[in-house]
């Protein structure tokens, strides 16, 4: 799919920019001038021109790496290149080898076992982990096998998860792999089977009363786009339960996409701002765009709207949030640091319009929208200008491989980006703890219980928890999840 149209000289760029000797092409029809290549050098070169060339268009920082973009040789490790040439405060762009497993997990369809946890040291000194289940996803292999929220796993296929050295055992068989037995703290033993399955992001939703005063509690956990018509489904109910306040859990949400993050607000935000199609949000994008969109008269602005059409997994999707809105008076958003990107934007744009209160913890900070950019599509959308020999060489080579790259900064209707630089901060500070006892959606859980305090609610004081287990609450971090990612029909013309 054609991108942007404006450059026609793109697919020289990263010619020009290389030294001679690294030049890759003479002419078109022409040899390769290197022609002793092996398979490696070949996949690398075609992936540092496509990578290369889509930094040097749309990277948010575009100028401030300029000088890196001058010295990039095709011969480089393309991965490490971008990691090295990405701006200082970018955490987030990266090029990837196996972009359809990308796609599958920011979509919420993959390989999975269907549960996510923490990791907690366990022992003192610190040799052996433990993995925390917070949550399981409903049908999945997980909860099926008996797994639950506070479960703590001690043994993974028989092996203890060591410290430091556990991203292996992590990676490889807690997330991946086709079977697990997981060995837990209670001493049950639990055999699960991966599968290939939706995990439905709209986790949980509940209506507790306060007196006479409705409040709706939804536990959501990324911004996929197949999540949009569950959501329009339980505004709907929320709206018939008559929930004039709501709490949104987005504790464990890393993003998705924008289409998402906007059916979302329509039905959260002021129903007179949607129908009026007010300004949700605002894009700042890199001097060279912006002055581009600035002379061609686009307006990069985001409005709120009732109907929305997409493409999700090759289908036309259609979908309206019209008499789906209850009239929300006040927000409250559970938060940790693990909220980010498109959760964090959601909080941004709504703030102008309505009540927020945060709960919890700092969030991720990330400001940033995103494009996932194919490489193979870069080769066929810009063919006319790299010349057949060069296209279809590309498209051979850098099968599977491509790009997420900060395209831009998200803000609110006034320009102001909440959460820049280092996260959104709670007005009032609770902390996740899924060894306290209670399931999500309990009343007494810690993070739910201090944001029905603040709406009125009076927990049932008889409550008591499964029995609380013993270990150092500091979690390690071994994965960085931050999404908030543009469809490419969603790009400003």
């Amino acid at each position: 799919m054609k991108r942007i149209f404006w450059i026609t000289f793109l697919c020289f760029l990263a010619l020009s920019a290389c030294k001679k000797e690294d030049q890759p092409y003479s002419t078109e029809g022409e040899t390769p001038v290197v022609e002793q290549e092996t398979e490696q050098q070949k996949t690398w070169r075609y992936a540092n021109i496509f990578a290369m060339n889509t930094m040097n268009l749309y990277y948010l920082w575009q100028k401030e790496i300029a000088s890196s973009l001058e010295t990039w040789k095709t011969s480089d490790n393309p991965v490490e290149k971008v990691q090295k040439v990405r701006y200082k405060d970018d955490r987030w762009t990266e090029m990837i080898e196996n972009f359809s497993d990308f796609q599958g997990s920011v979509s919420g369809t993959e390989k999975t076992y269907g549960f996510d946890f923490i990791l907690y040291p366990y022992d003192n000194p610190l040799t052996t982990l433990c993995g925390v289940v917070k949550y399981t996803y409903e049908d999945s292999p997980a909860r099926k096998a008996g797994l639950k929220r506070g479960d703590v796993i001690m043994k993974v296929n028989g092996k203890s998860i060591p410290y430091p050295n556990y991203t292996s055992i992590v990676f490889n068989e807690l997330l991946g792999g086709d079977k697990l037995t997981v060995e837990l703290m209670d001493g049950r033993t639990l055999t699960m089977d991966s599968v290939e399955m939706y995990e439905n992001p709209v986790l949980l939703s509940k209506v507790f009363t306060a007196e006479s005063k409705k409040i709706g509690y939804l536990h959501f956990t990324s911004f996929t786009l197949d999540a949009c018509s569950d959501l329009i489904k339980v505004f709907k109910e929320f709206k018939e339960e008559g929930v004039s306040e709501l709490i949104l859990d987005l504790r464990y949400n890393g993003g998705g996409y924008v289409i998402t993050e906007e059916v979302m607000a329509s039905l959260i935000a002021p129903e007179e701002e949607v129908l009026a199609g007010s300004v949700l949000s605002t894009m700042v994008c890199n001097e060279g765009l912006s002055e581009y969109f600035k002379k061609q008269g686009t307006d990069t602005n985001t409005y709120f709207k009732t109907n929305f059409s997409f493409t999700s997994n090759g289908q036309k999707q259609e979908l309206s949030t019209m008499g789906a809105n209850p009239g929300i008076q006040k927000l409250y958003v559970i938060m940790t640091s693990s909220t980010a990107s498109a959760s964090e934007a959601i909080v941004c744009d709504l703030s102008p319009y309505m009540p927020v209160s945060l709960i919890g913890e700092q969030t991720h900070g990330k400001f940033c929208t995103g494009l996932m950019m194919d490489a193979v599509e870069f080769f066929e959308d810009y063919a006319d200008q790299l010349g057949t020999t060069v296209s279809e060489q590309g498209k051979k080579y850098t099968e599977n491989w491509g790009l997420y790259i900060m395209y831009s900064r998200f803000a609110d209707k006034n320009g102001v980006t909440l959460c820049m630089p280092d996260g959104l901060h709670p007005d009032y500070e609770a902390e996740d703890d899924p060894l306290d006892g209670f399931q999500l959606g309990d009343p007494s859980e810690t993070m739910l219980a201090r944001a029905l305090a603040l709406c009125g609610y009076q927990a049932d004081t008889k409550a008591t928890a499964a029995p609380a287990v013993s270990l150092e609450r500091t979690p390690i971090p071994f994965k960085d999840k931050a999404y908030r990612i543009l469809l490419p029909e969603q790009l400003p013309k």
